[in-house]
């Protein structure tokens, strides 16, 4: 990632009110995963990372913009606030049993969250779909946004616990959203 892209979320995060409250799928399906080390890809200044502490799980919070990750560092003594590329970073194999992907997408980094579960590890992914209007800002690429049913279809080596696309009422307005929820099974996909 370069600098500008650095910068970029380094603004977001002065500029703009974050919210505090974790995402719903979170509060929902992280208790599937037995308290251990979670993986908080894009964390942000921590909401989902400080969510999982408090419930006795040990977690890597990752990110790009280091004012994020200045603003969790000390936070809780079982956080570890990695301010990190996340382009040139590689997810270490079998090592956690909780990831979480919420509202980032990096299709490169797929196989290495499968990869980086443990055996029975849980993956709680959740981002925006194309396709609404906040898809179709000029400054936000195409890229950026999944295309139906490819969430799905990407983790489908994990046994899907839960998956729902979200298209609001208000689809001018609002975004919609895929979510998925799956473990990494013991038996070997065929």
């Amino acid at each position: 990632m370069s600098r500008p892209e650095r910068d970029k979320w380094n603004r977001k995060y002065l500029e703009k009110t974050i919210v505090s409250e974790p995402a719903a799928i979170v509060t929902e399906y992280h208790a599937m995963a037995k308290p251990g080390r979670a993986l908080d890809i894009a964390a942000g200044t921590g909401r989902h990372s400080l969510f999982l502490a408090e419930r006795g799980f040990q977690v890597d919070a990752v990110d790009v913009s280091d004012v994020a990750m200045n603003r969790l560092t000390g936070r809780d003594p079982s956080i570890h606030a990695r301010c990190l590329d996340l382009d040139d970073w590689r997810i270490p194999a079998g090592t956690y049993d909780l990831i979480l992907n919420i509202r980032f997408l990096d299709r490169r980094l797929f196989p290495q969250i499968i990869g980086g579960l443990k055996k029975r590890g849980i993956l709680i992914f959740e981002s925006y779909l194309s396709g609404t209007r906040s898809a179709g800002t000029p400054d936000m690429s195409k890229d950026y946004f999944l295309r139906p049913n490819e969430l799905l279809h990407a983790f489908l080596p994990l046994r899907i616990v839960h998956y729902r696309e979200s298209i609001p009422a208000d689809a001018d307005g609002g975004k919609a959203t895929a979510g998925l929820v799956g473990i990494k099974s013991q038996i070997p996909s065929f």
